[in-house]
């Protein structure tokens, strides 16, 4: 894993994790600078729906889950990068716009949070079992 990241996030900002072209989008909570950790608040997770052939991209060809009833993450600050505008406007535009209707139908909005929290610890997982050095010590 290449570190792309900022000397240290700041608070407030968006940062993706990519892994397997998938896309985790979170808000900077705080950075953990002693540790080279940084807490985020997870925001969309983003799993591609693409042949693997085909190279992926953000926004294209890809499922969203609106993650703002997931647990906080403090995850080795050298898998974020800064996320680009056109890749995070996109969701944030959808996710105000789906905020009435989820208000129609709480019953919906539980269980899409369920599968929202499955396909996160997932993805979670996958990144821990792929580099498992990044979170020794």
């Amino acid at each position: 894993m290449i570190d792309r990241s900022p000397p240290h996030a700041t608070t407030y900002e968006i940062v993706c994790l990519e892994h397997q072209g998938s896309y985790l989008y979170a808000e900077v909570i705080q950075a953990i600078v002693a540790r080279q950790r940084t807490w985020v608040r997870p925001l969309f997770l983003q799993l591609t729906t693409q042949s693997s052939e085909e190279a992926p991209s953000p926004a294209q060809g890809l499922f969203a889950y609106r993650l703002q009833n997931c647990s906080d993450l403090v995850w080795p600050s050298q898998f974020f990068r800064p996320a680009l505008d056109d890749e995070v406007l996109p969701l944030l535009m959808q996710m105000y716009s789906d905020k009435s209707q989820d208000e129609a139908d709480p019953q919906a909005v539980s269980e899409r949070d369920r599968k929202a929290h499955q396909a996160l610890r997932q993805f979670i997982d996958q990144v821990w079992r792929a580099f498992p050095d990044a979170f020794s010590g």
